[in-house]
């Protein structure tokens, strides 16, 4: 009954039974009237004191209803503009917790800068009404003229009892709201006069302005608005309006602007034959072409060439709505907020535009801020420079005052043997690593320390292989001497990775612990088990294992001893990482002395094969010519014509045999076309040269290249691919294959040959024992890996084999 009281009563009963004027029943007086009565006088005002705040804690607990907010966009997502304005909003209703509001945003995107049809309006507010049937909406946020526009005009419609507030409106009157109770907002005021004073102030010798204006609602409401302040210009004479032209044409007439000009952009997203163009892109056109600095009213047109000016702020605008539609959401009434009309904006200026023109920052107004500033460490963050300068020196006395009056002997003596000891572990995994000597025994030797240091009955060392999803034991220590053996092999799903990838340890109990195989392993027979700790092996954030103790009486982790223990976990991971690298590397050198003595031969049997062709083939050829020419020769002598001819003849044909055997000798050395017509051709041809021969069905997919590869990007290929066809031609028993080329995003060229042949076991390539039988496959790797790329392979028993080479252009 006490927690139904309102508190006010509560409070005032809790005052009067302390101050003694509250008179208690005779039974309650009676009991307070003996000496054990006065441990309940002093309980009952606790008793309340304690309803006081009971009410408002069940209150507290009570379900907050969710209002839903629909925030319409005039744009779309991604636009510089229109995201500021999200981004003030996201901002203004980071308080909505502290204010007992719990929203749900929903957003929708018109789009309405790219996409103007005369009767999208209406299909749009068709398409809103339908899909919000079921959804009503407590707040409507409207970002911009074209959302306002379509609110306002659909009212009756189009959620007609909704509150709206809208945000970056610019084409907005006054005569409006009449009638229109539920709408208020932020009205965007851009400052014309303040910008162009603040231009003039730069540039005090400036002639003549020019505002580029297209036809949008934008464009004709700044016209409007600079009509209203031209009497307020020193000289309005001096501003020019450019007509409806085409995007290069206007670049031409900024770059031939005469000296002493400014530009003054107010909108050019659409041109006079329609194209259509972002806000950065038509600024970036300007930016380039104009000799003039550039000012503007928006802050969204900083960093795209625009010198600055005092700039409206849609992140200001967002923020604004969003303090509205909570002051709205939290019981205010619509018509009690006026529309928001005094200005947002603020003076921003572009440093890069400013070293361009001139302009320095020390004439800029006080107010003014500046991005694109250059870095300074010290300038930036001064004041916390030397905060931590003062910690340091504060941190230097205290650690000194600690040295000198706290450290005692005994506590010293305990510290240095535990880290010695630590010292000398991470000293012999450091040797060995140093050494090349890091082995299962070194590996044992710590484990053995680190089980004795934390009286751990068992300890192990584990290796994770994610792309076979097996773990591996490296190493064991118990107390009782046995141990699983070195390599064997449990699944990954017994560890929690995505806890150890975050560099997290983590503690199993028993009863879960023996779900983990290689835990149950040792203790199925053991009554000590009590569950383990595991401690993840991290080499640059990146998970390579996991170091497992079983669980230690009391006191158990210490801070001390779990810094110890990631520091051996540390050190162990880079050990295991460094062992691995250092027989990739010996298995790779490997490679390298198999593939240079394969070239050497390679090389040599090319030029046997060279010289045979020329002594065999072309040689005899070319004696047959010259035993000709001495024929013709007597034949002339003597004067028989008709054994000239005869000889003429045949000394043709020899010639053109000699013709096509050098033109094909050459060509099975490097082929000309790939330096005449490119990679597509030459493939083309090889593949159609080679189809013929070997009966394969031969499919060349190559899409048209945005640009030509290097030489050595063509040569790389065309060796991929002679070496992968001659592969398959020698081992796949393939029926067909397919070669793909294509440009991928301009950053790099992707080469991919596939058969439905027999296949192989990718993984034995590169394995010690079978380099001598893949050196064509390791071969094609180092040309790859030499312009930067990554060659692999993809294949198993019976599934046909895919070569992939992915190469950067540069």
């Amino acid at each position: 009954g006490l927690i139904a009281w309102p508190n006010v009563v509560t409070r005032e009963l809790t005052a009067l039974f302390l101050s003694g004027h509250f008179a208690l029943p005779d039974p309650l007086h009676r009991i307070f009237s003996v000496s054990g009565g006065a441990i309940l006088r002093l309980l009952l005002p606790l008793f309340l004191f304690v309803a006081t705040l009971a009410p408002s804690t069940l209150f507290a607990s009570h379900h907050i209803a969710q209002k839903n907010i629909l925030i319409l966009h005039s744009f779309y997502n991604g636009h510089v503009w229109n995201d500021s304005i999200v981004k003030g909003i996201e901002a203004g209703f980071e308080k909505s917790d502290e204010m007992g509001l719990k929203l749900k945003l929903f957003n929708e995107y018109m789009d309405a800068e790219r996409f103007d049809h005369p009767d999208q309006l209406e299909r749009l507010s068709e398409f809103l009404k339908a899909k919000y049937r079921d959804t009503p909406m407590d707040l409507i946020i409207a970002t911009d003229d074209s959302a306002f526009r379509i609110l306002l005009d659909q009212r009756r419609d189009l959620f007609p009892k909704t509150p709206v507030v809208f945000c970056g409106v610019n084409y907005f009157e006054e005569f409006e709201m009449f009638g229109n109770d539920r709408f208020t907002g932020v009205v965007e005021r851009i400052d014309i006069v303040e910008t162009v004073n603040t231009a003039l102030a730069l540039h005090p010798e400036t002639e003549s302005i020019v505002v580029v204006v297209d036809q949008s609602d934008t464009s004709i409401a700044t016209i409007k608005t600079f009509v209203k302040h031209f009497q307020e210009m020193k000289d309005p004479s001096i501003f020019r309006f450019i007509p409806a032209m085409t995007m290069a044409r206007l670049e031409e007439e900024l770059g031939g602007l005469p000296p002493r000009s400014l530009v003054l952009y107010v909108n050019f997203t659409t041109d006079v034959d329609g194209q259509s163009f972002t806000t950065q892109e038509s600024l970036r056109h300007l930016s380039r072409a104009s000799n003039s600095p550039i000012y503007s009213f928006w802050d969204n047109t900083l960093g795209f060439g625009v010198m600055g000016g005092m700039m409206a702020s849609g992140s200001a605008q967002g923020r604004k709505a969003a303090d509205m539609a909570l002051q709205i959401l939290s019981g205010t009434g619509v018509s009690e907020i006026p529309v928001f009309e005094e200005s947002l904006n603020h003076r921003f200026f572009d440093h890069n535009q400013m070293q361009r023109f001139g302009v320095r920052q020390d004439a800029l107004p006080d107010d003014a801020e500046v991005i694109n500033v250059p870095f300074s460490f010290y300038a930036t963050y001064k004041e916390l420079v030397w905060s931590i300068v003062g910690s340091i020196a504060g941190l230097g006395a205290i650690i000194l005052i600690l040295v000198f009056n706290t450290f005692k002997r005994k506590r010293v003596e305990v510290l240095l043997t535990y880290h010695s000891d630590l010292l000398t572990t991470l000293h012999a995994i450091d040797r060995s690593v140093l050494d090349g000597s890091f082995s299962h025994e070194t590996m044992e030797t710590v484990m053995a320390y680190v089980r004795k240091i934390y009286d751990a009955s068992w300890g192990c060392l584990v290796e994770f292989d994610t792309q076979r999803h097996e773990a591996r034991v490296l190493a064991t220590s118990t107390a009782w001497g046995t141990a699983r053996t070195q390599g064997s092999l449990y699944p990954l799903g017994v560890f929690q990775l995505e806890t150890l990838s975050k560099g997290h340890r983590f503690t199993v109990a028993l009863p879960d612990a023996l779900n983990n195989t290689l835990y149950a392993d040792h203790f199925h027979t053991e009554s000590q088990g009590n569950g383990y700790v595991s401690v993840p092996l991290l080499v640059r954030d990146e998970l390579k294992g996991a170091l497992l103790l079983s669980r230690f009486p009391t006191p158990g982790f210490t801070i001390e001893n779990l810094d110890i223990v990631r520091e051996v976990a540390a050190s162990l991971a880079v050990a295991i990482e460094s062992t691995n690298l250092t027989r990739a590397t010996r298995l790779h050198g490997k490679e390298l002395e198999r593939l240079s003595a394969k070239v050497f031969e390679m090389q040599e049997a090319t030029s046997r094969r060279i010289s045979f062709e020329l002594h065999d083939e072309i040689g005899q050829s070319l004696t047959a010519a010259t035993l000709n020419l001495a024929a013709m020769k007597r034949g002339l002598a003597s004067g028989c014509d008709e054994m000239i001819g005869s000889l003429l003849s045949d000394t043709e044909g020899i010639v053109d045999q000699l013709s096509e055997q050098a033109h094909d000798l050459s060509l099975n050395l490097w082929p000309p076309m790939l330096r005449d017509f490119g990679l597509n051709a030459t493939l083309t041809w090889y593949l159609g040269r080679l189809e013929e021969k070997v009966g394969l069905e031969l499919v060349l997919c190559a899409k048209e290249l945005e640009r030509r590869p290097s030489e050595e990007i063509e040569t790389t290929v065309y060796r991929l691919a002679q070496e992968a066809l001659n592969n398959v031609v020698k081992h796949a028993s393939a029926s067909r294959v397919e070669v793909h080329l294509e440009g991928q995003c301009g950053e790099v060229l992707r080469f991919r040959v596939k058969d439905n042949g027999l296949g192989f076991s990718p993984d034995e390539v590169g394995d010690e024992t079978e380099i001598k039988e893949n050196l064509g496959l390791l071969g094609m790797r180092e040309r790859v890996a030499f312009l930067g790329g990554h060659l692999t392979i993809r294949s198993a028993p019976g599934a046909g084999t895919e070569v992939d080479a992915v190469i950067p252009w540069r």
